[in-house]
Parts: C-alpha cells; sequence; structure tokens
C-alpha cells in the first residue's frame, strides 16, 4: 500500500506570488541601545505582488507586532502583515475540516472523511469513484491465520463497493474545498515544526521590481564599554572598546552597526495574546401576549355591555407588564423599523457616510533625553550566538595625577587617582578602566558616563606613601542678634565645626592630595574660602605636599541656626538665659526684664495657691481623723465636746483658705491676661 498525498491534494504547495523571482531581505543595519533593545533593518528587492517571510522566536513577536515599520521605496503599497497564531498546533488543526493533528493512517483518514468524494486507484489498475460511506474492519482465513484488515465503503453509480486498505494506491479528493483545507493543515504542521519559531510574513504590492525595508526592535544584551588608560603627566591616552554581542538567530554577515548611549522609554506589551471584553448580557425585552376573552350570552342589554368589558384587573397588569418605549430609543431611531421598510433599518446610518469615517494616525513621537550615536565606520559581521570587542575611541586625554584622600573609604591612607578631563569630543558611555602608568599595570577603575569636556575622578590603587590624619577641633557658638517680632523671640546664632587634616608625604616626590571633606545639610564651607571642587556630598579641597614633609590643612564648617521662642509660654530661666546676652539691645533687654517681672509675679501668686491648697488638704486629713475618734466617744464626753469645737474651727479656717485661694487665682488670671496682651502687642530690636 501506497499513500500518495499528491492525489489527494496534500503536496500541492501554492507557489508564492512572482513566480521564480524569490524575494531576499538581508540584514543591513543593526542599532543597539545601552537601555537592553536592537533595532534591526532588513533591506532588498521584491517584485510585483510579492510575500517575503520572516522567522522570530515566540517571545520576540511582541516586540515585532509592536515595532515593525515597513517601507516600499519605489512607489509600491504595503499589505497586511500576518504571523503564527499564538495558539497550540492541536487547535489550529482542530479548526480545519479535516483533522490531523494526531497523524491519522489512511484509513482513519478516509474515515474522517465520510461522506466525500472520492477517487481511489487501486494496485491492478482499477478506478472507484463515489461517496466514502465509512470504513470497518474485516477478517479472512489464509493458511488457517485469521488476517484483520481494513476496508473502505464506497457508494458508487453502480452501488456499493469496498476497496481494502492496503490494495489503495493511489486517492484523491474531488472536493477543492476540503483539499485546500487539508493544504493548509500540512501547512500549519510544517510552519510548527520548530515549536519555538513563529513566522511572520510581509506583503507588498506594486509593478515591477522595487526595493523595500523593514525594521523591528529586539530585547538584546546591553552593550558594555571598556576602557585602557596610559597614565602619564599632563596627557595620557585613552582606547575604548565596545562589547557587543550577538544573541539572535541571524549570521550579522557585514552590517551597518552603530551603539547609542542614552535612556529611551522602552516597554513591553502583550499583543500576541487575543485580549477579549466582558460585556453585560441584557435579556431581551418582550410584549405581553393578548390575553383571549372570553365573551357571554346575550341576556340583557346591560349584561350583555358588562360582558364585553374587559376586566380592570386584567387591563392594568397589561400596562404594567408592556412599558412604552424610552424616549431615547423613540427619538434616535437606531433599531427601529421605519414605517414602510418593514425588517429594515429607516433610521439606520447610511453607507456612505461610513465610507468617509477612515482611521487616521493620532500619534506624533518626540525625542526622549539626550543620546549619543557611536556610528562604526566599517560593515561589522558577527555570527549568531557571537560576540565581538570594536574600537570606539582612540586618543589622547588630559589627566592630572593625585592622592584622593576619602574618610569613608580608609582613614589613613588616600588612593592614587586621576582627574580625567574628556577631551575626546566624544560621549564617553561608563565602564571599567584598566590604568597603566610607567608602562605596567597599575590598577583598575570605574567611571561614570562622560560628556565631552566633562572631568571625573577616578582612583586604581592605594597610596601608602602618604598618610592623613583627620583630627576634630570642635567649634564655637557666636550669637548674632535678638529680637522680638509679636511676641515671638528670634534669636540668630552661628555655630561652626572645624577639622584639622594632618598629611605626612613619605615619598620621594611631591603629591597633590585631595581630601574629600564631607558637606552638611545646612552648613557652608568657611576655611578655606573655596573647595577645589563641589559635589553634591563632598567639597573637594586640594593640598599640595612637598616630598618628604608634612602639611596641615583646616577645614572650618559654618551653620546658621534661628531660635524662635514664644515668651507666653517659656519658663523665667529661659528668657533670663537670654537676658544674658552681651550687646542685648536696650529695648530687647527692658523687654525681657519686664517680662521677667511679671511672671516672677505670677510664679509668686501660684506659690501661695499652692500652699493654701496643701492646708486645705492637711485641714481634710485631720477633720477625717477627728470624725473617726468621734464615732468611738460618747457624745456626752468631755472629749468629744473638745473635737466638735475643733472642727468648727477648722471649717472656718477652711472657707477662709478657700476664699483667699479663690481671690488669689483671679489676681493670678488677671496677670496673666496682662501678661499675654503685653507680650502679644511686642516688637523690639
Amino acid at each position: 500500500m501506497r499513500f500518495n498525498p499528491l492525489l489527494i491534494g496534500v503536496v500541492i504547495m501554492a507557489t508564492a506570488a512572482g513566480g521564480a523571482f524569490a524575494a531576499d531581505l538581508p540584514l543591513s543595519h543593526v542599532v543597539l541601545y545601552s537601555s537592553g533593545v536592537g533595532f534591526f533593518q532588513h533591506e532588498g528587492m521584491v517584485r510585483d505582488d510579492q510575500s517575503v517571510e520572516l522567522s522570530f522566536r515566540a517571545e520576540q513577536i511582541n516586540d515585532i507586532l509592536k515595532s515593525m515599520v515597513l517601507q516600499d521605496l519605489s512607489g509600491g503599497t504595503i499589505g497586511p502583515v500576518t504571523y503564527a497564531p499564538r495558539d497550540p498546533l492541536e487547535r489550529t488543526l482542530g479548526s480545519f475540516a479535516v483533522d490531523i493533528a494526531d497523524e491519522p493512517s489512511l484509513g482513519e483518514l478516509l474515515s474522517r472523511l465520510r461522506g466525500a468524494e472520492v477517487a481511489i486507484t487501486t494496485n491492478d489498475g482499477k478506478e472507484v469513484r463515489g461517496t466514502i460511506l465509512g470504513t470497518e474492519w474485516q477478517e479472512k482465513t489464509v493458511e488457517d491465520n485469521v488476517v484483520r484488515f481494513e476496508v473502505v465503503n464506497i457508494v458508487t453509480d453502480a452501488g456499493m463497493q469496498q476497496v481494502a486498505i492496503w490494495h489503495i494506491r493511489d486517492a484523491r479528493l474531488i472536493s477543492d474545498e476540503l483539499s485546500t483545507d487539508l493544504r493548509k493543515a500540512l501547512a500549519a504542521i510544517a510552519a510548527n515544526r520548530d515549536v519555538s519559531k513563529r513566522g511572520v510574513e510581509l506583503h507588498f504590492n506594486g509593478q515591477g521590481a522595487r526595493q523595500v525595508s523593514v525594521g523591528y526592535l529586539l530585547e538584546t544584551p546591553v552593550w558594555k564599554t571598556t576602557y585602557r588608560l596610559v597614565a602619564d603627566r599632563g596627557e595620557s591616552f585613552l582606547q575604548g572598546w565596545a562589547i557587543v554581542e550577538n544573541t539572535t538567530d541571524t549570521d550579522w554577515e557585514q552590517v551597518n552597526l552603530a551603539l547609542v548611549s542614552g535612556r529611551p522609554v522602552s516597554f513591553t506589551q502583550d499583543l500576541y495574546q487575543p485580549v477579549y471584553v466582558d460585556r453585560p448580557e441584557v435579556p431581551v425585552q418582550t410584549q405581553v401576549a393578548a390575553r383571549p376573552r372570553m365573551y357571554g350570552a346575550a341576556l340583557e342589554e346591560a349584561e350583555a355591555d358588562e360582558g364585553a368589558k374587559e376586566p380592570e384587573e386584567e387591563r392594568a397588569m397589561a400596562r404594567m407588564a408592556a412599558p412604552a418605549p424610552s424616549m431615547s430609543m423613540m427619538d434616535s431611531g437606531v433599531g427601529m423599523a421605519a414605517p414602510g421598510a418593514p425588517g429594515g433599518f429607516g433610521g439606520g446610518i447610511a453607507a456612505d457616510a461610513l465610507a468617509g469615517t477612515g482611521i487616521a494616525a493620532a500619534a506624533a513621537g518626540e525625542e526622549v533625553g539626550e543620546m549619543f550615536h557611536y556610528a562604526i565606520n566599517q560593515p561589522i559581521s558577527i555570527n549568531r550566538q557571537g560576540s565581538a570587542m570594536i574600537p570606539i575611541v582612540n586618543q589622547p586625554v588630559e589627566t592630572d595625577k593625585l592622592s584622593i584622600y576619602s574618610p569613608q573609604a580608609n582613614s589613613k591612607y588616600p588612593m592614587h587617582g586621576l582627574r580625567l578631563t574628556n577631551s575626546t569630543g566624544l560621549a564617553l558611555m561608563g565602564g571599567a578602566i584598566t590604568v597603566f602608568d610607567g608602562g605596567a599595570y597599575a590598577g583598575d577603575a570605574l567611571v561614570d558616563d562622560l560628556g565631552p569636556g566633562d572631568k571625573r575622578l577616578i582612583s586604581y590603587a592605594m597610596d601608602t606613601a602618604v598618610e592623613v590624619a583627620p583630627e576634630a577641633k570642635g567649634g564655637d557658638q557666636t550669637r548674632e542678634s535678638i529680637k522680638i517680632v509679636n511676641g515671638v523671640l528670634i534669636a540668630q546664632l552661628t555655630q561652626t565645626n572645624d577639622i584639622e587634616y594632618t598629611i605626612k608625604n613619605n615619598a620621594e616626590e611631591a603629591r597633590t592630595v585631595l581630601i574629600e571633606h564631607p558637606r552638611r545639610g545646612g552648613w557652608e564651607l568657611v576655611e578655606p574660602a573655596e573647595a577645589a571642587e563641589t559635589t553634591r556630598d563632598l567639597y573637594r579641597i586640594e593640598v599640595e605636599v612637598p616630598a618628604g614633609a608634612t602639611e596641615k590643612l583646616t577645614v572650618k564648617m559654618r551653620q546658621p541656626i534661628t531660635e524662635r521662642v514664644a515668651l507666653t509660654s517659656e519658663s523665667i530661666d529661659r528668657v533670663g538665659y537670654y537676658l544674658q546676652w552681651r550687646e542685648l539691645p536696650a529695648d530687647v533687654k527692658a523687654a525681657l526684664e519686664q517680662i521677667i517681672q511679671m511672671k516672677q509675679q505670677i510664679a509668686g501668686i501660684e506659690r501661695e495657691i499652692a500652699t493654701r491648697q496643701a492646708r486645705l488638704e492637711q485641714i481634710g486629713e485631720e477633720q477625717d481623723r477627728i470624725r473617726q475618734n468621734m464615732e468611738q466617744l460618747d457624745r456626752d464626753s468631755e472629749l468629744y465636746t473638745r473635737y466638735v469645737t475643733k472642727l468648727t474651727e477648722q471649717e472656718d479656717e477652711f472657707d477662709r483658705v478657700r476664699k483667699e485661694i479663690d481671690d488669689l487665682t483671679t489676681q493670678r488670671n488677671n496677670l496673666q491676661s496682662e501678661l499675654q496682651d503685653y507680650i502679644a502687642k511686642l516688637n523690639v530690636g
């Protein structure tokens, strides 16, 4: 038995439009960004209406759908871009009229084609043409052995015929529709041979040979930079390399490569996954059916009239069950048949109105941030999954040798370093720098991005020939001014802080030592008058130290302090602290003395009140003691009488003391009100 797919329309593959002219769009340009994406451009020729297929990994399809740009540079037009679905192959195959997802045998395939017309040629050349009824298994005894075989039942014009599957040489489907579906199913299998790949088919329409280009973004490794710096006095030599990796499945053959440093906005979006929107389910509106009416016999006129009336209850139910159309539906005319046009859309939108509503592009692009472009001046070839180092800078630069002391890094020794000036005229992306000094390896350093003309410090080794010892010298607080505004005392002070650096140079040559002194919020540099460099967190101060010498550097910082004191609520001691200031303005001094005097008066009254309150508590305790004793005595006893006299005297004293407290409280409150009014209106100094 031989199953020939040609005769059942399986391998009659459609050739690409354009015949023998094969479109080739080789990769021509690659632009890699330091943000982790790359732009890839293909260019080539197509002829007439032609399709070109590109292959991508499944995880790259989202970037393709988001960024692909097609151009026909010779007057043609761009057709749709088609691509393999994200659904599994089994689901795709299940959508065809002929399901071949499970690799059916010829018998199984013919069984699934039940009802289809076929033309079968047997091994002896006989042709059977008809409709497939089905297949079945039969048994036959051959030399005492039972052999099972499958047959297909065909309904022909001459009647029912059976053909053994093993006896079929060729089979051909008569239906073009079924043949096409079968070809499409096999094409889907061929396209999904590599499950990690997805085909994207580009369609170009036009006449004659034309130049076209295709560009798209893909995720790529970040291209990296490394530098070699040969240090020398005054001028050094910088060599920079870009590390580029081709992680695609395409060889880069003589492509124009560009490297871009910058941070363009870039993100991913799942456009490959079908997205559906939930819609609410709205019940179908129905009208209440007409109710049947029963008519009674005409006995009397009144009864006849009454019998013809619809019960009021039924009419009310009908009105409730059949609401009138809303005004919005009645006014719009949408979904309602116009008079004289049954089943139509009398108030609908006309077709010519829809024809003029084409979708226009509504997005505009703008530059995001500043980027620098390295264009490689000769084509580059990198094999797939390969890497390369490409020179991007090779020229002299300005450097100054320094010993950089940072207490946070090392409290004793500075670092050998350089002040690097980017005199290349290029923007240099940050990276590692290998430093050579005196023809030998000196150390490694890191540098941040450098614009043309920018300066950066780099350090690459510890300088043990220089020792630095910082020592805190304390500080002073200076009183600058004092005034009172609306009852608030405002005092201006200045706090200073001194640190002395002792720098000892044990080397045989002079050193330029750069001290990194921390900046503190609210503090300013007083001594020295200015720093060589100022960063967001540091002052950098240079000190020249001769060979074998020791130098001292004093760094003085100053912080202005403003104290605000609400005089109404402050204590006498706190107000008295400001009264002790030297060179205090006379009006401020007089005001503070008056405030202290009034506060002392109030304090004296409060002490009197406290003394009397203590006496009241003492009286209460004595009365409790006396009453407890009286409970144990005879009312006619002399001691009981003495206790009664004592309680009477204490009650008189209690009333007198309480009245004194009330008077003192009133006096205190009046003084407090006077003090508050005095302070609130106070503006001196």
